[in-house]
């Protein structure tokens, strides 16, 4: 398991538009775009503290799976 970085996981998720910014106990998704912004509204956010506590190919599942239901 690599050990994720807000930049990793942005430029892992850079395609489909959005990214991942830091919250106070939560980290949530923000489009880049207008089609992100509207992807964005339907992406959950993640409750913890500290960004290590998923790995890196744990947060790029989390995103496409949501990005797959959303456009379901």
């Amino acid at each position: 398991m690599t050990a994720p970085t807000i930049n990793k996981i942005n430029a892992a998720i850079a395609k489909h538009e959005i990214e991942l910014v830091k919250g106070e106990g939560y980290f949530y998704f923000i489009g880049t775009t207008d089609a992100g912004m509207n992807l964005s509204n339907h992406i959950q956010s993640v409750f913890t503290n500290n960004l290590k506590d998923i790995s890196l190919e744990e947060w790029i599942e989390y995103v496409e799976l949501e990005v797959e239901q959303a456009s379901a």
